[in-house]
């Protein structure tokens, strides 16, 4: 049987001694480093402003005291407009000029509003009130849906979204409509 070593040694001793004989460091001819950060500093971009936790923290007491009184102004305004009672007023939704609705679904709208308006006076202050925040939240709906479509008048989504916005006005309005003044009756 023969066997075949995987080491020569002769074979191998001169090229270790030819890397012992090479120096152990090679100082470069010339520095290189100041080349170097003279380029980097071209390419850097200039500082990025961090927030400090101080100022992130006086930025949300701000917008926090801002959304306050936003919110009381509008429950003021909304409270006087429904006669003194705390509630919002009784308006219908009103749909902005980039609205797809016909004049016929506005004409249906308003027969059912002249039905509703009769309607709704029947009903318990809490639930009057509570029917009159959902048409103002209808309405919130339908102004920033409008404000969508202004950006984009082409997008069917938001149309349809406007459209069930409709819908949902309508639904509210035959609901108090159909109660027959009780308001547990659910149709």
């Amino acid at each position: 049987m023969n066997i075949i070593p995987f080491r020569r040694p002769a074979a191998r001793e001169p090229l270790d001694e030819q890397l012992a004989a090479l120096p152990r460091s090679i100082e470069p001819p010339r520095d290189l480093w100041p080349a170097i950060a003279a380029r980097l500093g071209e390419q850097q971009r200039p500082a990025q402003r961090h927030w400090h936790w101080p100022t992130a923290l006086a930025a949300g007491v701000a917008v926090a005291a801002v959304s306050a009184v936003l919110t009381w102004g509008l429950l003021r305004d909304s409270g006087s407009a429904g006669g003194g009672r705390g509630e919002p007023a009784l308006l219908p939704v009103s749909y902005g000029p980039n609205s797809a609705l016909g004049a016929e679904q506005l004409r249906t709208r308003d027969e059912l509003l002249a039905q509703f308006r009769a309607r709704v006076a029947e009903l318990p202050p809490e639930t009057r009130a509570a029917v009159l925040r959902n048409l103002t939240i209808i309405q919130h709906a339908a102004d920033d849906i409008d404000a969508a479509l202004a950006q984009d008048p082409g997008s069917g989504l938001l149309n349809q979204l406007l459209f069930g916005t409709y819908q949902e006005e309508l639904r509210v309005y035959s609901q108090v409509i159909t109660s027959g003044g009780d308001p547990s009756r659910r149709t």
